[in-house]
């Protein structure tokens, strides 16, 4: 039986709490669909629905990104995951308050134990819950489109065993139309039509600038110097300090290539803001 008033008490508290979009999904479709063995039942085998939420990226951010302030840009971007994973934990404290179960994800990339996948990988695939869910469709470069705000919305997802009615899925997809402007835009060539995925090994790189295996790379340099003073020199240059930052604001660890966002022209007004 649905909870159609939950339903509706949850989507209007999400928007209060800074989601701009919402959906909902069973978590038997997702089950059956999901194209990972990170599925909703192996997370919350009781689950019955998959709460999908979306925060959008300021234009102005998208705007400058591919420029001289693109440091500023992925600080925007991990303030707006930040946000919604705030928000993905509001939502699943309020859920709990009505007499059900809640499990907020997080919207960030977690390390892969056994090292697949460049050592990241998604607790579940925030992507695929969203467009299961009626939020947009999984574009060329495999990102959600939205018609709302193109690709350049964040997502997570809140796990319930509440059984909330799902949504219908969106008959969009503007890629058809569209001659590949994430293609042309890619810098490192990652993005290829017709491909289910990216080439990981050429996006995470420049999408995640100072992620953890920047880190290593840094130590391993370090270590490799033969004298204390080439060591001394080391630890004062650049480098250091763009990693200090992103350990402590995160900067640069997600989100920090904004060229296919910026070229899609899905969700774009006549000023090129988000609409």
């Amino acid at each position: 039986m649905f909870h159609h008033r939950l339903k509706s008490d949850i989507s209007e508290y999400a928007c209060r709490q800074g989601a701009d979009l919402i959906g909902f999904v069973s978590t038997r479709h997702l089950n059956a669909v999901t194209p990972t063995r990170y599925t909703p039942a192996r997370l919350l085998p009781a689950a019955k629905t998959a709460i999908s939420i979306g925060r959008r990226l300021l234009a102005g951010a998208v705007a400058v990104g591919t420029g001289d302030m693109v440091q500023n840009a992925r600080w925007v971007a991990w303030r707006a995951n930040e946000r919604l994973n705030n928000c993905a934990m509001e939502i699943g404290h309020f859920v709990e308050q009505h007499g059900f179960r809640a499990l907020p994800l997080s919207s960030g990339t977690m390390v892969d134990p056994k090292w697949n996948n460049m050592g990241l990988y998604g607790e579940l695939s925030h992507r695929h819950v969203a467009a299961e869910a009626g939020l947009g469709t999984i574009g060329i470069a495999t990102y959600i489109v939205t018609p709302q705000f193109g690709p350049r919305v964040f997502f997570n997802t809140i796990l319930t065993d509440a059984e909330l009615e799902p949504d219908p899925k969106l008959d969009f997809n503007p890629c058809d139309q569209c001659p590949g402007e994430c293609v042309k835009a890619c810098p490192t060539g990652a993005i290829i039509r017709g491909r289910r995925t990216i080439k990981k090994r050429l996006c995470i790189p420049r999408a995640n600038p100072q992620g953890f295996m920047v880190l290593q790379d840094y130590i391993s340099s370090l270590i490799a110097l033969p004298d204390l003073e080439s060591r001394r020199r080391r630890i004062e240059d650049f480098d250091f300090a763009r990693l200090h930052q992103s350990l402590v604001q995160g900067v640069g660890t997600i989100a920090g290539c904004f060229h296919c966002l910026a070229a899609c022209p899905v969700g774009l007004g006549p000023k090129g803001q988000t609409t």
